[in-house]
Order: C-alpha cells, then structure tokens, then sequence
C-alpha cells in the first residue's frame, strides 16, 4: 500500500535505522582549506563517563554568546583566556557595531535569551617561535568547561561547527555502454572520478560485511542511496517544463492583504524568469546587508567556481535556485527573501548562519516594534545541517538553538530539512523540533519542524533521515524546479552533428538554459512545507499591510501552520 505522507507514523519509522552516518560532515579536501578538523570520539579529550560523536568543527574558532551589553562576560573572557593558555591569545571578533546598535536601541539586548554571538579567534602568539601542531579549539573549550563548572556562564561557549546542505550531490555523467546504465557512475577503471562519483559518502571505506542496524550490507546499502543521485534516478539533470508558470496575483488584486514573506538561507537565487519578480537578493537589516555578499564566490551566479579547470557545474550550483523555485510553485504571491550562507562547496560556517539568523531578528523585531509591514518575515526555510559532538545538542550548543527559538518567538515559523544520511542520530537543527506532538494551546514561540523526504510514490525516500522529532513529511525525489538559465557548463552532448543543416545531439548533460532541472534531497522537502505554511498564511488573508489591521503574529502562524502540517 502506498504510503500517505499524512499519517503520522511513516513506513521509515519501523525498520532500523543506522545509528550514525556514513559521514558526518563535510568531506576532508573542504575541511583542509579551512583549518576544520573532526572530532574523533577515540582521541579527543573529555571528562569522565562523557560520550562523544565525531562532528566538523573550525580548528582555530569558538562562539561566545555576550552578555547583555553586548561584550563577553568578564568572568567567561577570564576564564576562556586561561584555558588557552599559554600557547594561545584570544582574538575577539566583535559583533558588528551597526547591528549591535540597532539591537540595542530595539532594547533587544535586555534579555538573557537574546541570540547574538561573537566570534573569537585563537591566535598563535607573536613571540611564539617554536613549531607546533595546528590550533584545536576542542581543548580550549573542554578546559574552559572545567573552569565554568556549574557556573552561570558555562555554557555560553561553543565549537564553531561547519554545517552542510541537504540535498544530494549530482553524480558525474558516465556514458560508457559497459556499466549497468548509460548515465551510471559506477564505472570500472582507475579513474577517481568515476569509481565513487555517485555515493554521497565516498569517504567511507565499504567492507562486505553488513551492519547490525541497516537492513543491507554498507556496500548495497550506500549504492541504493546513492541512486538518487545519479542522472535519471532523482540526480541533478536538465529537463523541459512543459506547464504554464504558477499565476501570481498582482498588488492591485491582494485588496489590502500582505504578501507572505519566505527567507530562504542557502546559496542564494540566480536568474530566472519565474523568479526575477518573486525574489528580493538583497536583503538588508537597517541597510545592513544579511548573509554573504562576495560576488566571487555566488556560485548561483557563476556556476563553476571550484571546478574552472575542468569547467564543472559546482555540486550545490543552482541549489538555493531550485528552493525558491519550489516555494514559488507552492506558494505563487509569496515574497522570497534569498540569503547566501553557503560556500560554494556547500560548508556553511556555522557563524554566518547565526550572523544571518540574527540579523533576521533585529529587522523582524524593529518591523514590529515601528508598524514597517514590508519587512516582516513569515516563514525561514533552512536545507542545511550538522551532528554534534554531544548526545543532546540542547545542553551543550544553545548558541544555535537560541537564534531559532528567538525568531520563533516573534512569529516566525522555521522549516528545515531532516538530512540526507538514513541515520537515526539526532541532525541538528532539525531536531531542536519538539519530540512529542504539538500542544493544542497557542504557545509563546512557533516550534520548529523538520521534514523528511518521500518518493514519487509516496515511501519514504531511503537517503531520509528519520526519528521522533520528524513527524512531517514533503515530496523529496525527483523533484522538478528552476535553476539558473546562466548555467551551461563544460560538458557536451556525447553525440553531436549536422544534418542537411541541422543540428542533432544527445542531451548535454550539464546545460541548464532551459532553467529546469530534477533534484533529490530532503533540501528540497523543507521549502516545500515552507511554502505550504506560505499558502495558507496566504489564503487566510490575516496578513495586512496596515500596521492597525495587525492580529496577533504567533497566533496567525500557528494557525497556518497547523493547516500545513497537522501530523505535527
């Protein structure tokens, strides 16, 4: 029997999931560049009787959430300082001064739960001259909780995590007749770039032997998944939409209604002609502008950034585009707020993801608090994710956690995708999501959802992540929506001719001018409940761009968001 994605106790949920990934972050030639390292459980310091998880973290970085004035609590900057002693000094990046300021003048730092952090650096110190290994943030902060224990400021500092998307990687095109399929990549051979193309966990040595808690064997159960990948079964591929584009209604027709506001946080929005109209790509917090802004590394412009040798589409290009083409078809009258957070790699420092969120806070509570309808948000779509080093995310890391609950607080209602791993390790931030249903009550902040994939059939997708804080579940494989018409990378057709003057060719793998294309990831179910919330906030007509005509926000937003999602 089918599965209906409405029933509250999906298919996925019975059979056993692996209890961690296959991967745990990002792959070792993104993490090097930066400094990152992982955290491996078998050799990193801890406390006695403490459990730990491998995660991906900046080596040389820690978060620190100051206190109300906006600077680091003197006993936590004390304390910090001689943990990292004495081979380090404390560089303190101070939270920008103009959107410090605007929160301060919003009163917003009169609270404890405010979400603002500051960057600090360790610094190899000048008069250092003796070689020494790399900086390691993990014991800096392991002997600042044992100086902190049990005090109020323990938990102010954390690891810099480094975060990634949640769709899955486009395998490369392999035409040779002998593999199974003409566009499979698992060809034979000594070429690195055809033997593992596909799987999303290529940094996994694949043994024969099966896992106590998968139903498969690790090398058919890694080969399964990483069919979604490839070309033909959910990959990333250029296809013809053939339908008219969804109908938006003009200003004139909303008779005082305001549109609902997405803010997609991803890798941006690139050129399309259903979304030139639909998609404001420069957001800005009191002419502050919100996310990354580098046009050298907007890979939704570009395309082909880290592989210019090779002239290779980037494995996220055209990711952010597909999003919001996905929340347009759900919701046509939405206003899309497009912010870049993601590298074109696909690691997202988890610094600008909170520096981002936050700046979203301040112009959410500034609109409110001055009536300016125009820069509410209503909805913020997340396709992003990390395991973290503690069994529960909550006690250790509510740097994150705070941001979120933050936004939720205003009325905001965040989404977010559940991971791509088929683990049932808690991802985060998808599982700051409640782990019981919702109350019935209006609380005092929208909880977060997460999201989980299905197929085109309606089974849960196999890559999906599941657990008890995924209780909703969208469309994930073979998804069709718009990307980038700029983007025609290096490859050709196979076949190309003339013929009496025309020209006949095979499909060129990677030219996009077409502007649709096919994709699979539960990136792609989360905005597509966000814009399902979009919708019925939309169809509700609550939303007024009269400042006087105002109803409560939380309450309008839970409303919605009960309609969209009711199995939550």
């Amino acid at each position: 029997m089918p599965y209906d994605p409405a029933d509250t106790q999906p298919p996925a949920a019975h059979p056993p999931l692996a209890p961690t990934p296959r991967r745990h972050g990002p792959r070792r030639d993104h993490l090097d560049p930066r400094g990152a390292r992982f955290l491996d459980p078998g050799r990193a310091d801890r406390f006695a009787g403490e459990t730990l998880q491998p995660t991906a973290y900046a080596g040389d970085q820690l978060l620190v959430r100051p206190g109300r004035d906006g600077r680091i609590d003197d006993e936590v900057h004390a304390a910090l300082a001689r943990a990292a002693q004495p081979e380090h000094a404390l560089e303190v990046e101070e939270v920008d001064a103009d959107l410090a300021g605007l929160a301060a003048r919003a009163g917003l730092l009169d609270s404890d739960e405010h979400p603002l952090v500051l960057r600090v650096h360790l610094r190899r110190r000048s008069d250092d001259d003796e070689p020494r290994g790399a900086v390691d943030a993990w014991p800096v902060l392991q002997r600042f909780r044992r100086l902190m224990r049990g005090r109020p400021g323990a938990g102010s500092v954390s690891l810099m995590h480094l975060l990634t998307t949640g769709g899955l990687d486009p395998a490369p095109y392999v035409p040779w007749g002998i593999t199974p399929k003409p566009h499979v990549a698992f060809g034979v051979g000594g070429n690195p770039h055809v033997a593992f193309g596909a799987t999303p966990f290529p940094h996994v040595a694949f043994s024969a032997g099966g896992d106590s808690a998968s139903p498969l064997p690790h090398v058919a159960f890694s080969q399964a998944t990483a069919e979604y990948a490839q070309p033909g079964s959910g990959g990333r591929m250029p296809v013809t939409w053939m339908g008219p584009p969804p109908a938006r209604r003009a200003e004139a027709d909303l008779e005082g209604a305001r549109r609902p506001v997405v803010a997609v946080l991803d890798t941006g929005t690139g050129t399309h002609p259903w979304l030139d109209a639909v998609v404001e790509r420069d957001p800005r917090c009191g002419g502050l502008p919100i996310g990354l802004t580098e046009p050298s590394t907007d890979v939704e412009r570009l395309g082909v950034l880290s592989g210019a040798l090779t002239g290779s589409l980037d494995v996220e290009a055209g990711h952010g585009t597909f999003i919001a083409g996905l929340v347009h078809q759900r919701c046509p009258d939405a206003r899309i707020l497009s912010v870049r957070v993601v590298q074109p790699d696909g690691v997202i420092n988890e610094y600008d993801l909170l520096t981002a969120l936050n700046m979203l806070w301040v112009r959410q509570a500034l609109a409110r608090r001055e009536g300016r309808t125009a820069d509410l948000v209503d909805v913020v779509s997340l396709s992003l994710g990390y395991y973290h080093e503690q069994p529960t995310d909550a006690d250790f890391d509510p740097v994150m956690r705070t941001s979120l609950r933050a936004l939720a607080r205003l009325g905001v209602a965040v989404v977010t995708s559940a991971g791509n791993d088929a683990t049932s390790r808690p991802a985060y931030p998808a599982a700051f999501a409640p782990w019981s249903p919702l109350p019935d009550e209006v609380p005092d902040e929208i909880p977060l959802v997460a999201v989980g994939a299905t197929n085109p059939d309606g089974t849960v997708a196999l890559f999906s992540n599941a657990g008890a804080w995924v209780r909703t579940w969208r469309p994930g494989a073979a998804l069709v929506s718009t990307v980038p018409t700029s983007f025609d990378g290096g490859s050709s057709p196979s076949v190309q001719l003339v013929v009496d003057g025309e020209v006949r060719a095979t499909i060129d793998p990677d030219d996009f001018r077409s502007g649709f294309a096919t994709w699979s990831g539960t990136s792609f179910a989360a905005p597509l409940l966000a814009g399902d919330v979009a919708q019925c906030l939309n169809a509700s007509r609550r939303l007024r761009r009269d400042a006087d005509d105002q109803e409560d926000p939380l309450e309008v937003c839970w409303s919605a968001l009960r309609l969209a999602a009711p199995q939550a």
